[in-house]
């Protein structure tokens, strides 16, 4: 009887973790889109995956949202776990809004979906994708995000460097995140985009302190993760206090960002905006 009342609890707790971990914004595309095309408003979409989504994050598109005057309205388009190529098969939900302004943060899953063939398997079980991850094939999506962006809207559009994965120089996570954080630099100049990088500050901070992160990051393992899911909603600690006990400096698991970390890419953005 208490093994069974143990088990129901255990159950119940997931499920109700996993709805707050999942759950989309309330600005999302989809929630939004006739207010967003009859307004007078100056439509911001920011567009990614869950460093966009803001649930397991700490969420930079809130952060913006407090910032500016009720004469801009910003549209969370982020969704967990996404690569860049979901992010092109739900395109049309971003151009139908008719935006002032897109940013685009995605590329993180891509990353990690080179981090050995369990975590690629992850993602295409996941995503049922055509392929697995890899460089070129980001390439050729964020390429063809920003095309029909740039050919379906009058949006003014900026892409974003990657944070870091994980906060270990030496670490191959890190090395990809930059690798395609530079691709996503080269990709920006290229089509004549803005450029905000996210990846180069955070690291510079990371780089430039002298700590020793002795968690170690094996690729599609998501334990850390899980165990700052419950510290911030059953526990209801704040993500920045989540990542001091983890003894990282902006991320909180690895791969998502605390409070410090989404703040510096709403710094980006806010420049952005208000000088474009």
């Amino acid at each position: 009887m208490a093994l069974g009342l143990l088990l129901l609890v255990v159950a119940w707790t997931c499920f109700s973790l996993y709805n707050k971990a999942t759950r989309l914004p309330e600005n999302r595309p989809e929630a939004v889109s006739s207010q967003a095309v009859d307004t007078d408003k100056k439509v911001v979409v920011c567009l990614g995956d869950s460093l966009t989504h803001g649930r397991v994050s700490h969420n930079y598109v809130d952060e913006l949202d407090e910032r500016f005057p009720d004469d801009y309205m910003f549209v969370n388009a982020g969704i967990n776990s996404e690569l860049a190529f979901n992010v092109l098969q739900r395109i049309e939900t971003v151009i139908a809004l008719k935006p002032e302004y897109i940013t685009v943060l995605i590329g993180t899953n891509d990353a990690l979906g080179t981090l050995g063939e369990q975590s690629a398997q992850r993602y295409i079980e996941k995503w049922n994708l055509p392929q697995a991850p890899d460089r070129k094939w980001f390439r050729l999506n964020l390429v063809r995000i920003v095309t029909r962006l740039k050919r379906e809207t009058r949006a003014k559009i900026a892409l974003l460097s990657l944070p870091p994965i994980t906060e270990n120089p030496d670490h191959p996570g890190y090395l990809q995140a930059r690798a395609y954080s530079e691709d996503i630099r080269l990709i920006a100049q290229k089509q004549q985009l803005a450029y905000l990088p996210l990846h180069e500050v955070l690291t510079f901070a990371v780089e430039g302190e002298a700590r020793e992160n002795k968690l170690v990051f094996r690729g599609p393992e998501r334990t850390l993760m899980y165990k700052a899911l419950v510290a911030h909603f059953v526990l209801g600690r704040n993500w920045d206090t989540i990542s001091a006990q983890n003894g990282f400096i902006f991320l909180t698991d690895f791969i998502h960002m605390n409070k410090k970390g989404a703040d510096i890419a709403a710094d980006l953005i806010d420049d952005f905006v208000r000088h474009n």
